[in-house]
């Protein structure tokens, strides 16, 4: 506990010298003692109390406001009680649709409407620390709490711009029911689902019929060694290289054709994919670690199929790596009190509880080490584990902002049949440049 309030106690001792310092200078005669984190205390960050010729004010700080999506909001809530117990200050929670969260950080927080905290993905890095509107992150030794993988995620220009949480990567589930064993190859892929009965659907994936989704075509581009950008080991990922439409792009893509040409992969938005896999009427399903809390709920999955999930088949030999995202809470450049916040983040989110909880809620993996150990058993985790082991992280560069739209759209042509894999990979291509070029 000692260990917890050690930032926390440093923000507090702080906060009250500054306060005495803008008081009366002729207060000799009055006795304050400040003991934080002790029933004792009788001098809180958010409300002390001055006595100069009997006159007494009282300062104190604002609500702390953290912005979080639905899953996440009630853990980060329960936490509020023993923060405002500790601090005196409020701790305020409000649910954002994850999706707006970084638009909506970008635009509000040089208003003054933004939050002092918020979550947010990795790839946001690069657009939230350029606009200024992220601040860098202390993590000072509980940096070593963390993976090291998660950590460089959320740097930027040398940078720690957020304290990583949770961990995902697409894998390919299954109905045990329907596949004796999860194929290893494609080639095992296809043959298995040759055997499937008649009108079940061999591998459903995001991205068809109404609805582009670059994100789960990934794996399609790297199956050959495809990559969206130039990357160097030592400066990271180059947004002047774009690189969608090189020839081991091509060939990934055109793996991709071919398996709806065979009508291996039906065109499936997100919505058409889950409902085919949880009917029983798809083998097969590319998608991440967020849909196993929905598995195991009877509402999502009134029908309680049979699911399991294995790693990605390889082609010829190559890992078909999905993209590894991260999430962090980052803190806003904007917040009125970032010491106040970032004592938050490490002495009260920053626990073996609290970031369990947080998996608990949304059971994707983990970013934090403690709570990666607590889940080491669990197969499904090992499995997602091991798809994040195989992926490759997605970029935090600002260019990756223009890679969803252009990739979506010409996948999702590619999905209908509208167009083949060199026109959707050159077109994406070509617009991708001219979104760069246009910032």
């Amino acid at each position: 506990m000692k260990r917890r309030y050690t930032v926390l106690a440093a923000v507090i001792m702080a906060f009250a010298l500054i306060v005495a310092a803008c008081g009366d200078s002729d207060s000799s005669s009055d006795e304050t003692t400040t003991t934080a984190g002790t029933e004792e205390t009788t001098t809180t960050a958010a409300e002390t109390t001055t006595t100069a010729a009997e006159t007494t004010t009282t300062e104190a700080l604002p609500p702390l406001l953290v912005w979080a999506d639905e899953k996440r909001a009630p853990v980060i809530t329960e936490v509020g009680a023993a923060f405002t117990e500790a601090t005196g200050v409020e701790l305020q929670v409000e649910i954002v649709d994850f999706g707006s969260i970084k638009d909506e950080v970008i635009t509000k927080g040089p208003a003054g409407e933004g939050p002092d905290i918020f979550i947010g993905a990795h790839d946001w890095v690069g657009e939230l620390a350029s606009n200024g509107a992220t601040a860098s992150l202390d993590l000072g030794s509980r940096a070593a709490e963390f993976t090291d993988n998660s950590l460089l995620a959320v740097q930027w220009d040398g940078e720690q711009y957020g304290m990583p949480y949770a961990t995902e990567a697409i894998a390919m589930y299954y109905n045990p029911d329907l596949v004796a064993e999860p194929p290893a190859t494609i080639e095992e892929l296809t043959a298995t689902c040759d055997e499937l009965a008649e009108g079940v659907e061999c591998l459903v994936v995001p991205g068809g019929n109404d609805a582009g989704d670059a994100y789960h075509h990934q794996m399609f581009i790297t199956a050959f060694g495809g990559q969206l950008f130039g990357f160097d080991e030592v400066t990271g990922y180059d947004g002047t290289e774009v690189l969608i439409d090189s020839p081991e792009t091509l060939a990934g893509v055109g793996l991709l054709q071919e398996l709806i040409e065979d009508g291996y992969v039906p065109s499936t938005n997100y919505g058409d994919a889950k409902n085919l896999f949880v009917n029983g009427e798809a083998a097969f399903w590319f998608t991440g670690p967020w849909e196993v809390g929905a598995l195991n709920t009877p509402a999502d999955n009134p029908g309680a199929q049979n699911w399991s999930v294995a790693v990605m088949p390889t082609v010829d030999g190559n890992a078909m790596a999905p993209h590894v995202g991260i999430q962090a809470f980052f803190q806003s450049a904007y917040a009125e009190n970032s010491a106040l916040a970032t004592a938050f983040l490490l002495d009260f989110i920053a626990t073996p509880e609290v970031m369990t909880a947080l998996y608990e809620a949304d059971p994707r993996g983990s970013a934090y080490v403690a709570t990666i150990e607590e889940i080491a058993a669990d197969p499904v985790a090992a499995v997602f584990a091991d798809a994040i082991a195989t992926g490759t992280y997605m970029p935090n560069i600002p260019e990756m902002g223009s890679i969803w739209g252009p990739v979506g759209d010409n996948f999702l042509l590619l999905r209908n049949s509208e167009v083949t894999a060199e026109a959707a990979v050159t077109t994406a291509q070509e617009q991708v440049i001219a979104a760069i070029e246009a910032g």
